[in-house]
């Protein structure tokens, strides 16, 4: 990580900017959430909060970090490290709470969430202990904290966003098989609003890992918030998209509701105050 004297006043300007945009889609989120859901429990509900709650204090850890040097380094990093922590492994719980809605296999939901634990603790773990290591007040150790810590930015970058990529595949892979045993416009129209949003989502996965690769450290872990945050509004999108299934005429006939169409894909509108509009995000 860069030391408090190594950004320019073009880099402050664009976080102060990525950080205005991230706390507000931060707070937009958390009114959302708590507006949208009338039951206050289950995985995808506090994903969903807990992680869209995390976009704060990420972004005040590194407001300290970067604009207030004269404030302790280890609360700083305190507050990034356990904010990016719910941030990151939070989407990929959301990800993985909402396949509980097409996907009624057990081995495949237990695998994707084992990926999910061990990732978290592998790469949450040694970031964490290479972060705080690189700001030893012994200069050599630091250097070899930081080196390890450098090295490893960029591999957990990789991971998470192979990671998510993966739910994400089994998600359309899984939606396509459902929609196919409702064949219909709005079915396949579904399915295309899917595909555009997990190739938008891709597109900021991608651009996360290209700004960081390109040497922009400081964008890239301020650019990281806002990602996360339009990523959570599209959630919110999705589960629009869902309910429209799940409460489509098509679905009245008994057949292929039975035979195609997980419990948990009609529970979720009772969890909510209101179906999920377009115009919602």
């Amino acid at each position: 990580m860069p030391k408090n004297g190594s950004f320019s006043s073009v880099e402050k300007y664009v976080i102060s900017v990525f950080v205005a945009i991230a706390w507000y889609n931060a707070a937009e989120l958390v009114v959302l959430c708590l507006s949208t859901f009338k039951l206050y429990r289950g995985w995808y509900f506090w994903s969903l909060f807990i992680a869209s709650l995390s976009l704060f204090p990420i972004c005040l850890g590194y407001i300290f970090f970067i604009f207030y040097p004269g404030i302790p380094h280890y609360l700083s990093i305190s507050l990034i490290i356990v904010s990016w922590s719910c941030m990151v492994t939070g989407h990929s719980l959301i990800l993985w709470s909402r396949l509980h809605l097409i996907i009624q296999s057990p081995r495949v939901l237990r695998l994707t969430l084992t990926i999910i634990i061990l990732d978290a603790i592998v790469l949450h773990t040694s970031i964490a202990v290479l972060l705080y290591g690189s700001f030893s007040k012994n200069v050599h150790v630091a250097n070899r904290f930081t080196n390890g810590y450098n090295i490893m930015e960029r591999v957990q970058l990789v991971v998470f966003c192979v990671q998510e990529l993966l739910i994400s595949g089994i998600y359309l892979w899984e939606t396509a098989k459902m929609l196919r045993l409702h064949p219909g416009p709005l079915h396949y129209n579904v399915l295309t609003q899917f595909l555009i949003i997990n190739i938008f989502i891709i597109v900021l996965d991608v651009a996360v890992v290209g700004i960081q690769f390109a040497g922009y450290y400081a964008l890239q872990v301020t650019f990281k918030p806002v990602a996360y945050s339009l990523k959570f509004k599209l959630e919110y999108a999705i589960l629009g998209r869902l309910i429209a299934i799940a409460t489509s005429p098509s679905n009245s006939e008994p057949a292929p509701s039975n035979k195609g169409q997980p419990r948990n894909l009609r529970l979720i509108t009772c969890l909510m105050h209101k179906p999920v509009k377009e115009g919602t995000v």
